[in-house]
């Protein structure tokens, strides 16, 4: 039988050099477990924690305070609106007595705006007054008004009375009445339209209502 030498066994530097690699291996390894473990928890953090949860109660209470007194002003808008309408309604009545009334329903046009609107007008010569009644009115934005013109038959088709400019505070369940007098003498009114007017530039008015006797 052939005999084999056995294996040499690793020399002093080769034993250096695994140590070396072991221990690279180890600090690395060590090194990436520590970078992943969480934090321990310090006394900033335990400090930013309890300042945290009353900072949010305080803010949640603000905003439930905020919203109370938001519903209360609206509440007291609308009570105020409904009772102005209320002398509204017996001004109108007075209106209704008089010998000469007229008594029309609007008329919509095609904007999509006076799409759910109804109501009427009512208009007394006599007395140089009218009140106009709405439901669904709908509530503009700032640059935007509702404007009252009268076509009366003493002046030109292309010189209607201006009467009076109105934008609802706020959209209300109720009916709408807007009281107005002309600041010039109508004898023969043969139209009344409700225009929409905007301060924008390159916005012309558009024709929202009619009523024609």
């Amino acid at each position: 039988m052939t005999a084999h030498p056995a294996a040499a066994s690793p020399g002093p530097i080769h034993k250096k050099k695994l140590n070396a690699k072991n221990s690279v291996l180890y600090n690395s390894t060590r090194n990436l477990i520590i970078d992943y473990m969480p934090a321990a928890p310090t006394e900033q953090s335990d400090t930013q924690i309890r300042w945290l949860w009353p900072t949010i109660l305080i803010s949640i209470a603000l905003a439930m305070v905020a919203a109370m007194i938001y519903s209360q002003q609206f509440v007291q808008k609308v009570d105020n609106i409904e009772k102005k309408q209320v002398a509204q309604y017996e001004s109108r009545k007075f209106l209704l007595a008089q010998p000469d009334v007229i008594n029309i329903n609007w008329m919509r046009t095609l904007d999509p705006m006076a799409k759910k609107i109804y109501g009427d007008i009512v208009w007394s010569t006599l007395s140089q007054k009218g009140m106009m009644r709405f439901a669904n009115l709908p509530k503009l934005k700032s640059h935007q008004t509702y404007h009252l013109w009268v076509h009366d038959l003493a002046y030109s088709a292309d010189d209607p009375v201006s009467i009076t400019t109105f934008s609802p505070e706020l959209t209300v369940p109720t009916e709408l009445l807007v009281p107005f007098t002309s600041p010039r003498k109508v004898t023969e009114p043969y139209k009344f339209t409700i225009m929409l007017d905007s301060n924008l530039e390159d916005t012309p008015p558009q024709p929202l209502l009619l009523a024609q006797p």
